[in-house]
C-alpha cells in the first residue's frame, strides 16, 4: 500500500474517531452529522490545504445559516433554497469568502428540505455552526500530528540536489579549463525548474505548519529566492558563455573566465571567501583582442557573470560552510 494514500486514510480516520467520542461525551452537541461532515469535508490530502478548507467550512455555515434563517420564514421548500442561493452567491462574494460557497449552498438544503424547519431560531444557527467548528479544530489538530515529519529534510535534501546538479556542470568547466575536455553544453532550463519547483512547494508547506520558526532561523524564504535568482542568471551566463565562443583556455594564464568557474566552484562547497574578485575591464579587453571574439558579447558575458557570483556567495554564507553530499 502506498505511504502517503495510509496516512492520509489514518489521518482522516483518527479525526472521525476523536469527533464521534467528543459527541458522545458532550449532550449538548446534538446531531453528529454537523462535526462529522466538517472532518469529512476539512481534512485534505494536502495538509497545507487544511486550514484553509476549516476557513471555508466555518465561514460557509455561519453565512449558510443566517440566510437560512432569513428566508425561512417567507419560502420552503426548492423556491426557498432557490432563494437563499441567489442571496448568499453575493453576498459571499462581496464579503471574498469565495472558498465558502460550496458549504454555503449545502446548508439551504439541508436545512429548508427537512420538516420541520420553520422551528430554525438563532440558537439553532448558532449551535450547528458550533457543532461545524468543532469538527474542524479536531481536522486541524490532527492534521498537526500527523503533518510529515520529514519536511525540513525534504527541503534540505532539494537543495542538495540543486548543488550536486551545479558541481557537476562545474567539474565539466574545470577539465575544459585544464584542457582534458571539450566545453560542456549548457544545463537545460527544466534541469534547475524542477529542483526549484521542488523548493518552493516545500516551503510553502511547512511555513503554514507547526514548524515554522525552523524555516525562518533558516532564512529559507531568503534562500529559496537567491536559488531563483542564480537560476535565472546562471542560464542567460551559459548562453552567453555558448554564444561567445570562447577560446581553448590557457592552463598558465588565467582568464576572467576561469577565475569566475573556480570562485563558482568554492560557492558550491561552501566557501568562496568573503569578498567577490574584482575583474577589471581590461582583462575582458585583452581577451577578446587576443582571440578575435566579440567584445560585445564577453561584455554582456561580463556583465551577467557579476550577479551570478553575489547570488552564489550568499547562498554559500547561508548554507554553511559543511560541504554538500
Amino acid at each position: 500500500m502506498n505511504a502517503q494514500l495510509l496516512r492520509n486514510s489514518l489521518k482522516l480516520a483518527v479525526a472521525a474517531l476523536i469527533t464521534a467520542a467528543l459527541v458522545e461525551r458532550f449532550d449538548r452537541i446534538a446531531f453528529a452529522w454537523y462535526p462529522l461532515l466538517a472532518v469529512v469535508i476539512v481534512v485534505d490530502d494536502n495538509d497545507d490545504l487544511t486550514v484553509k478548507a476549516a476557513t471555508g467550512r466555518i465561514l460557509g455555515t455561519a453565512a449558510g445559516g443566517l440566510i437560512t434563517f432569513l428566508v425561512h420564514g417567507i419560502a420552503a421548500g426548492w423556491p426557498g433554497v432557490l432563494l437563499s442561493l441567489l442571496l448568499i452567491a453575493p453576498m459571499l462574494r462581496l464579503l471574498g469568502w469565495q472558498s465558502a460557497l460550496s458549504t454555503a449552498a449545502l446548508i439551504p438544503v439541508m436545512f429548508l428540505m427537512i420538516p420541520g424547519h420553520a422551528a430554525l431560531n438563532w440558537d439553532y444557527v448558532f449551535n450547528r455552526a458550533l457543532d461545524t467548528s468543532i469538527g474542524c479544530i479536531v481536522a486541524i489538530a490532527v492534521g498537526l500530528i500527523f503533518w510529515p515529519r520529514n519536511g525540513l529534510q525534504q527541503l534540505e535534501a532539494a537543495e542538495h540536489e540543486l548543488v550536486a546538479l551545479l558541481r557537476g556542470q562545474l567539474a565539466g568547466y574545470r577539465r575544459w579549463l585544464a584542457g582534458a575536455g571539450s566545453l560542456p553544453g549548457p544545463l537545460p532550463p527544466a534541469s534547475l525548474g524542477a529542483g526549484l519547483e521542488r523548493m518552493e512547494t516545500l516551503l510553502h508547506q511547512e511555513l503554514s505548519g507547526p514548524r515554522w520558526r525552523r524555516l525562518q532561523a533558516g532564512d529559507w524564504r531568503r534562500r529559496l529566492q537567491l536559488w531563483q535568482s542564480l537560476r535565472l542568471h546562471w542560464l542567460q551566463w551559459e548562453r552567453l558563455l555558448v554564444a561567445s565562443d570562447p577560446p581553448p583556455p590557457d592552463p598558465a594564464c588565467p582568464s576572467p573566465l576561469s577565475v569566475a568557474i573556480e570562485v563558482l566552484a568554492a560557492q558550491c562547497e561552501g566557501g568562496g571567501g568573503a569578498d567577490l574578485p574584482v575583474i577589471p575591464l581590461e582583462d575582458w579587453t585583452a581577451l577578446a583582442a587576443g582571440s578575435g571574439r566579440s567584445l560585445l558579447t564577453l561584455l554582456a558575458l561580463a556583465q551577467e557573470q557579476r550577479p551570478l557570483l553575489e547570488s552564489g556567495q550568499e547562498l554559500a554564507r547561508l548554507r554553511g560552510v559543511a560541504p554538500c553530499p
